[in-house]
């Protein structure tokens, strides 16, 4: 069928905002309906896009695609490093652990990757009473999110892309005035795709302000993730959990939790829920793990109390696995004599793998109109 080259985008996440930006490059008309407009909105755990982690490491996603995606995005990204769009950082990335581990599937792809033994006596963040005894480092891309994301924004916005703040019914969808929509509206496929809802994680996550970056001998910065395993940090379930740490421009990103549930019709969380200990920040509960274990680590390793910074934010995200047989939704169907492609279900790896996905998008688009 011939179709027009206009689209529109359902979600502007990270996920719909990078498709509309290549398809813009691309000479596609674009429009995006969003919910809630991103330059406005406060804090949601529904639209996890206004928080991520950010990093970009191929993890907590289902796909049997996943390597071959993010090799695509980790080459945009460095293309976009390389151009200095705002935000996008490399960081000495260490993932350590107090148990034997394998060595994860995504090793070949990792800048610099090297295993804990070729480091072991030299420089990497240590916990004063959890020994490290496995782990490796690597170099990777982290996108500052009070800068990445605004800018990217801004830049799609400039160059024509349209933005509808307009809630979006499974009703409506046969009406939309759009041959072609794509469909990156994550936890909304749940209501407007009939997607089963079927594995959902739950994050905290604690931005601390204005304290000191976190740098290495050489002045490089650095950022981790911590597995300290389940005999110190579990989830009511028993799932062991790991932190995380992230510099930002402004301060410190601290996480983490992965709490696995999914959303009643009001979207309130139905799942595990936080167990002791626990720790009330500005009115909301977190693992209370997750600012000790990062307190005795940034203390031993950099020297810094974090004790000491009280600018404090917390914030719940949620993030939308889908089950290992479904996994990432990366592809088209035709409904109401349109063409729908769905990228969804991308976990946490949203930013990781956003400008794969895009390009994925892209020849999707390019394969299915004549």
């Amino acid at each position: 069928m011939k179709r027009d080259k206009n689209v529109c985008i359902i979600g502007c996440g990270i996920s719909g905002l990078s498709v509309a930006h290549l398809l813009q490059q691309h000479n596609w008309d674009v429009t995006i309906f969003t919910e809630k407009d991103p330059r406005t909105a406060k804090p949601d755990p529904t639209f996890s896009s206004l928080f991520p982690a950010a990093s970009v490491i191929p993890r907590s996603v289902y796909s049997e695609n996943v390597y071959s995606i993010f090799t695509k995005s980790q080459a945009y990204f460095e293309t976009l490093y390389k151009n200095k769009f705002p935000g996008l950082k490399l960081h000495e990335h260490f993932e350590l652990f107090t148990m034997a581990q394998s060595l994860p599937d995504y090793t070949h792809l990792m800048k610099g990757f090297t295993p804990l033994t070729n480091f072991k006596n030299s420089f990497h963040p240590k916990h004063p009473e959890h020994e490290v005894k496995d782990g490796w480092k690597f170099s990777c891309y982290f996108a500052d999110w009070s800068l990445y994301y605004p800018s990217l924004m801004e830049t799609v916005l400039k160059n024509g892309v349209a933005l509808e703040i307009k809630s979006i019914q499974k009703e409506e969808l046969k009406n939309l005035p759009y041959d072609i929509i794509i469909n990156c509206s994550e936890l909304g496929s749940i209501r407007l795709f009939d997607d089963p809802n079927d594995l959902i994680y739950r994050g905290h996550i604690l931005q601390i302000n204005d304290i000191p970056r976190l740098l290495n001998s050489e002045g490089n910065v650095v950022s981790y993730n911590f597995s300290p395993g389940a005999d110190v940090y579990k989830t009511e379930s028993g799932n062991s959990q790991d932190i995380y740490c992230y510099p930002r421009k402004d301060g410190l990103i601290l996480g983490g939790s992965r709490q696995i549930g999914k959303l009643d019709d009001q979207e309130n969380w139905i799942g595990e829920e936080t167990v002791q200990p626990i720790m009330n920040i500005n009115g909301i509960e977190i693992p209370a793990q997750i600012y000790n274990l990062h307190k005795s680590i940034i203390q031993e390793t950099f020297g810094v109390d974090i004790s000491e910074f009280k600018n404090r934010k917390v914030k719940i995200g949620y993030r939308y696995v889908r089950k290992k047989e479904n996994g990432l939704r990366l592809e088209t169907e035709e409904l109401h004599d349109k063409l729908f492609i769905h990228n969804y279900g991308h976990g946490g790896a949203g930013v990781t793998l956003s400008w794969g996905c895009a390009l994925e998008v892209l020849q999707l688009l390019e394969e299915n109109i004549s």
